[in-house]
């Protein structure tokens, strides 16, 4: 395993990312956005880079970024350098010895940028990258609806209240849909109406795209507890459940 830490993604602004290559070439490579309610966490938490150096040893490529946040960010600054760290990940992916294939995931406020970039597609457009490119999309924990600090910072509403507008993913579905595969996962005891939401986005892809290949997946514990809390066998869940998924999809 080879790691490439703290690379400068963006000429604009001092955001950074890490990167994690497994000992092999041509393998597939996931950007992944941290957790963190759009106001903390980071790249390389502990539970962060257990996670990239496991799937790193089953032969994925990982990149790890960081982004703007609040209250020093406003929407949707976050979702700029989203796009600009998987639009680096892909001008280097050769460089790196990796495929040309890229996926894209993250945990609660990072699987809500990972929703986002895939549901209104001018981010990653404006960065030069089709979001029909991306292979896979893993989001673990999402907020589907206005995700509730967004909703606080911008428009001063309670963190409970459950919007779907220009800050949901929710708000984008509809006739013109499209993605390669994409994983739900999200919790037995998440945070209120979680579940609620993801089912409602999945239904609603459904009802619009019968064939949609999206997958959902019902975890126990509370919010994120498989990508923060180990289980008996010393795994977290969330890779467990990400690389049967990726073996299965044939990605």
């Amino acid at each position: 395993m080879r790691k490439l830490q703290d690379l400068a993604y963006s000429a604009k602004h001092d955001q950074k990312l890490d990167v994690y290559l497994p000992d092999s070439t041509g393998f597939r490579t996931i950007v992944y956005f941290h957790g963190g309610g759009l106001e903390k966490g980071d790249k390389a938490s502990s539970s962060m880079v257990e996670i990239a150096e496991r799937l790193c040893e089953s032969g994925y490529g990982v990149v790890s970024a960081n982004y703007r946040m609040y209250p020093q960010a406003a929407f949707p600054d976050f979702l700029i350098d989203a796009a600009d760290a998987v639009a680096f990940t892909k001008a280097h992916l050769r460089e790196w010895g990796a495929g040309d294939e890229l996926m894209i995931g993250g945990k609660s406020a990072g699987a809500w940028l990972t929703l986002m970039l895939c549901m209104d597609e001018h981010y990653l457009k404006d960065v030069g990258i089709d979001p029909h490119e991306i292979v896979g999309w893993i989001s673990d924990s999402a907020q589907t609806t206005a995700h509730f600090n967004v909703q606080k910072y911008e428009q001063g509403e309670h963190k409970h209240a459950q919007r779907i507008n220009e800050y949901a993913p929710q708000f984008f579905v509809g006739e013109e849909t499209d993605f390669s595969h994409m994983l739900l996962i999200f919790y037995e005891n998440d945070m209120p109406c979680r579940p609620q939401q993801n089912m409602l986005y999945y239904q609603s892809i459904l009802t619009f795209r019968p064939e949609a290949d999206v997958e959902t997946c019902l975890l126990p514990g509370k919010h994120c507890q498989g990508s923060s809390k180990k289980d008996e066998d010393g795994e977290y869940p969330f890779v467990k459940v990400t690389l049967d998924w990726l073996r299965r999809k044939e990605l």
